[in-house]
């Protein structure tokens, strides 16, 4: 369901130009992404023992960073080789070929109940989890960071700093090549998620203050490789001590699935509140603060994760 939710949205890129379509495009996006990877995500937390997860689910995430890593990259060989809706195309063509190789006996049909669309029971019985609280709570703040990283990051370093695209590029793919060292951080994540995590996130929200106060492009770029380090070892980390939790309870996907809601209404929050820092403080006080909320959160959040009994 969710590759063919991605074959629609790529048809509607290829045949329209409206915003409204754009849009609906982007939620079908977003359906796709929720279905597709954090099912796969639960599906193979399901199938390892604990004590394993963290090693082959770092590998998959490895793997998955390594494709949006390679991608934009294609992606772009594609459009200056051939036209603009090449990468398009072959997307789908790829998409096409992975619902084939879907195995008919896995396609049962999904007949829904009610409480599959109850969200606020979901989140409640998430949140009456001691050390779940404490994953939601590190979740929305480390989601809080997408508006300074996808929007303004980009803003400062051409508008401020007055650099070029490319440096914009260099800086991401700083931060994103760190991410195929998830299958290594994965081993530790098996050893000891929680302190896994609480290093993750410590060393994320530390290098933001650093951020904050570097203007000097190549120590900018030194300190953003450094934050990605702490994004990787906090990824895998946290769905190893979720998958971990989730499988006790036989719940892996609703625990997955609450603990992305809770994350991802931080970055909305985020999304409004940022803008509003930005104009009258700076985008430089805009990463200041966020490096402040995740340490903040992570001093708060490191009890909770020291339990494992219900609230």
């Amino acid at each position: 369901m969710g590759i063919i939710a991605e074959i629609i949205a790529l048809i509607i890129y290829i045949c329209t130009n409206s915003w409204q379509a754009i849009i609906l495009a982007r939620a079908l996006d977003a359906v796709a992404a929720g279905a597709v990877s954090f099912t796969l995500l639960a599906r193979l937390q399901d199938e390892l023992k604990e004590g394993y997860r963290g090693k082959y689910a770092g590998i998959s995430l490895s793997l998955e960073s390594f494709g949006k890593i390679l991608a934009p990259v294609m992606g772009g060989i594609l459009a200056d080789r051939f036209f603009i809706q090449a990468p398009f195309y072959t997307a789908i063509l790829i998409l096409l070929v992975l619902v084939l190789l879907v195995p008919r006996e896995s396609r049962q049909r999904i007949v829904p109940s009610k409480s599959d669309f109850n969200l606020f029971q979901n989140i409640r019985e998430f949140l009456s989890h001691r050390e779940l609280l404490g994953m939601g709570i590190l979740g929305a703040v480390m989601h809080a960071t997408m508006p300074a990283i996808s929007i303004f990051l980009p803003l400062y370093i051409v508008g401020e700093l007055g650099l070029g695209y490319s440096q914009v590029g260099y800086i991401y793919f700083a931060m994103g090549i760190t991410h195929l060292l998830q299958f290594e951080f994965g081993k530790w994540a098996d050893k000891n998620p929680r302190r896994t995590v609480i290093m993750g996130t410590l060393l994320t929200g530390a290098l933001l203050v650093l951020i904050s106060k570097a203007s000097a492009y190549y120590l900018l770029l030194a300190l953003f490789f450094i934050k990605g380090i702490g994004n990787s070892m906090w990824n895998i980390s946290a769905w190893t001590l979720m998958s971990n939790i989730g499988e006790k309870g036989k719940n892996e996907g609703a625990v997955i699935g609450a603990y992305i809601s809770i994350a991802k209404t931080g970055a909305f929050i985020s999304f409004i509140l940022s803008g509003l820092v930005v104009q009258y403080y700076g985008i430089s006080v805009l990463f200041l603060a966020n490096g402040i909320l995740i340490i903040l959160g992570s001093l708060v959040a490191c009890p909770l994760l020291r339990g494992n009994s219900q609230r």
